[in-house]
């Protein structure tokens, strides 16, 4: 099999010699396999090889768009694959989703051809329950926002924020003690940064924002408040000139630094940075530091948040976090 792994041998599992089959058995053609930036436009052409796969559920499409739309989608291992015979045997919710983006917008994905047709029957068998589907058996609303946001406070609890980038690394059980632990004001964030979805459009993932809000809101229930208005809807309160109000020439708030800094970085920006700037900027915002300029460099650790770490609602349960 084809591969575009340059991965040093000294760092992947050896293949014994002649062990390798570059061909499925009843193909002509090498399998081959590739991570490919798939734009709307591509998924679109990919779905014509769609033939009698399974009814698509759209309200998966629709979450799964949701994620790749906040940042919260990554590359994985279980490919979009084609058969020999041209037809698309896995993958048709992912390409859906794909095309819901903007046309110049993309996604990652591992794509694999020339497979053996009759390989749909297995796809997506022994899935692992992800924390959103465990949020879906228990009853909760909104599941994928809510298990995204919970996984971040997770992190931040555990001291671990760094790993944001990094999936599957909390404990589905975590998830779910602390969507129940804080359901009434999880459920008030999510509805907050959901109510107009196009708000946070290429300005910050929803994840992210809710998760922040979440985080300094009980230290910082104003100015966390104003932060969030003016960030996603222009409103400026209090309206102060900042190099004026803290004497200082130059000082420009936070807020129009963060929102300065993602109109012209945001497709170019990793999630882990994203972050670190959201993080920055309220930090300043909230404690009322003038700032000339916002940036953070890939080297730096993540920032330390600067609110009470202690989640009010999971002072009890520190046992999680331990």
């Amino acid at each position: 099999m084809k591969s575009t792994n340059d991965t040093p041998r000294s760092r992947r599992p050896a293949i014994p010699e002649g062990q390798v089959s570059p061909k499925i058995p009843g193909s002509k053609e090498e399998a081959e396999m590739a991570i490919v930036e798939i734009t709307p436009s591509l998924a679109e052409e990919w779905l014509k090889f769609n033939r009698m796969n399974r009814k698509v559920r759209e309200g998966r499409v629709d979450r799964y768009a949701d994620q790749m739309r906040d940042g919260e989608w990554m590359v994985s291992p279980d490919a979009i694959a084609f058969s020999y015979t041209g037809k698309l045997i896995n993958g048709q919710h992912r390409l859906k989703a794909i095309t819901q983006l903007d046309s110049e917008e993309s996604v990652q994905c591992l794509v694999a051809f020339n497979l053996d047709p009759a390989a749909f029957k297995i796809s997506d068998v022994g899935i692992k329950r992800t924390g959103a589907d465990v949020l879906r058996i228990e009853g909760f609303k909104s599941p994928e926002e809510k298990a995204a946001v919970c996984r971040l406070l997770a992190l931040w609890q555990q001291g671990r924020l760094e790993e944001l980038h990094r999936y599957e690394n909390v404990e589905n059980s975590t998830i779910v003690d602390i969507a129940s632990a804080c359901r009434e004001r999880l459920t008030e964030v999510i509805e907050k940064v959901g109510s107009d979805k196009k708000a946070l459009d290429k300005k910050m993932p929803r994840s992210l924002m809710a998760f922040a809000h979440f985080a300094y809101k009980p230290s910082f229930p104003t100015r966390a408040e104003y932060f969030f208005n003016g960030f996603l809807y222009d409103k400026n309160f209090p309206a102060v000139d900042w190099a004026e109000e803290y004497g200082e020439d130059g000082a420009k708030s936070p807020i129009k630094l963060l929102k300065d800094k993602m109109r012209s970085e945001y497709g170019q920006l990793e999630r882990k940075a994203k972050m670190a700037l959201l993080i920055k900027a309220m930090n300043a915002y909230c404690l009322e530091k003038p700032m000339k300029q916002l940036r953070w460099r890939t080297n730096e650790s993540l920032p330390e948040i600067q609110a009470r770490s202690a989640i009010p609602e999971l002072e009890a349960k520190q046992d999680l976090f331990t």
